[in-house]
């Protein structure tokens, strides 16, 4: 009957951490403009979905993914704290500490869905363009995932057959397979929501040199998130703008260079 106990008090503490992850991450996004479109259960807690999160600034996605993390923390530092305070302490507060602990870390490991791929995720986005950041988080979240099934194999061998980390990591892995259609929906709304800064503010500009050889898909893959971006060929200016609009009317076969003699030289400005 003890066991029972235990078990139930530990499952409403993983509950309680969980709740309390996702709460913060509903609470930053409504705060900073983005909407909660809604709340659903999975096998690993809470997951809210988010909308809107490409009309905000930079800082603000960052302070979203990180939302629910920082309050696991807050809430394991102050229940430590508590129970160390106490002078006899308390055993249950400190399984609360654990409990939230152990929820932060997991959920900050650079694997798309989780918090951690998400900060990752844009940083590379914004460095070496968002369809390249795509096929390093994919490729890294895979690795990442069968190192986690192999440490959780190890995990129910030598510890009493507890097969926690392996179904965890079993069912991230699931999730971080679905991730491609994801991000190439997410890659054409934030490419659509430059055509309106987020609050007015004028983006920064991002100069590329690249070749005249260069494929209309090699200048895809480096357009950002949060900057427009020039590319510079030959004594030629071509606006980001200029290149998805030929994308969207001609996709994305033929050179950069073939801009230049297509039947859209308008779009292209001399460099002075």
């Amino acid at each position: 009957m003890s066991t029972v106990i235990e078990l139930l008090i530990a499952a409403a503490m993983a509950i309680s951490a969980l709740v309390m992850h996702e709460l913060a991450h509903v609470l930053a996004t409504n705060y900073l403009g983005g909407r909660v479109e809604k709340i659903g259960i999975l096998p690993l807690g809470f997951a809210a979905r988010l909308q809107g999160l490409e009309k905000l600034l930079a800082w603000e996605r960052y302070v979203i993914y990180v939302a629910g993390s920082t309050a696991n923390v807050i809430i394991a530092a102050w229940t430590f704290s508590v129970s160390r305070m106490s002078y006899f302490g308390i055993p249950w507060l400190e399984q609360l500490a654990l409990f939230n602990l152990v929820i932060c870390i997991f959920n900050l490991l650079p694997v798309l869905p989780l918090d951690g791929g998400r900060v990752l995720h844009q940083f590379l986005a914004n460095r070496i363009g968002i369809m390249r950041a795509n096929r390093v988080m994919l490729r890294m979240g895979t690795c990442i995932c069968w190192v986690l099934i192999l440490l959780g194999f190890v995990q129910v061998i030598l510890h009493g057959y507890n097969i926690t980390l392996l179904c965890a990591a079993m069912y991230l892995r699931s999730q971080n397979k679905t991730m491609k259609l994801s991000l190439q929906m997410e890659l054409f709304k934030f490419l659509n929501a430059k055509k309106a800064p987020a609050r007015g503010r004028l983006m920064p500009v991002r100069t590329v040199n690249i070749p005249a050889a260069a494929s209309i898909k090699y200048a895809l893959e480096r357009l950002t998130i949060d900057h427009f971006t020039e590319f510079r060929f030959n004594g030629h200016v071509l606006s980001e703008m200029v290149l998805l609009q030929h994308i969207f009317s001609d996709g994305i076969s033929g050179t950069v260079a073939s801009l230049e003699d297509s039947a859209l030289p308008r779009f292209i400005e001399s460099k002075v």
